[in-house]
């Protein structure tokens, strides 16, 4: 027996939405951690919320820098790459 499909769209009620985020947002995380565990891959994430607050993860402290950089790269030119130099 399978799962059944669920509709994806959005959640009308601002506190269930809210809560929502939240859980999701700790599982993307901790889905992040186990991919880095298991595959031995360096994993960055940056995730914003509504009102704009950051969340980042990195599985390693040198990654950190770069993902303040794509931080930076976001603000400034509203995409999530950042341009390389000819």
């Amino acid at each position: 027996m399978g799962r059944k499909k669920l509709e994806i769209k959005r959640i009308e009620s601002k506190s269930s939405r809210q809560v929502t985020f939240t859980k999701r947002r700790n599982g993307l995380i901790k889905k992040a951690k186990e991919l880095s565990i298991l595959c031995d891959v360096d994993v960055g994430l940056l995730i914003y919320s509504a009102r704009g607050k950051l969340y980042s993860f990195s599985s390693s402290n040198n990654r950190l820098l770069y993902i303040h950089q794509s931080r930076e790269c976001f603000r400034q030119n509203g995409k999530g790459v950042m341009q390389q130099e000819p």
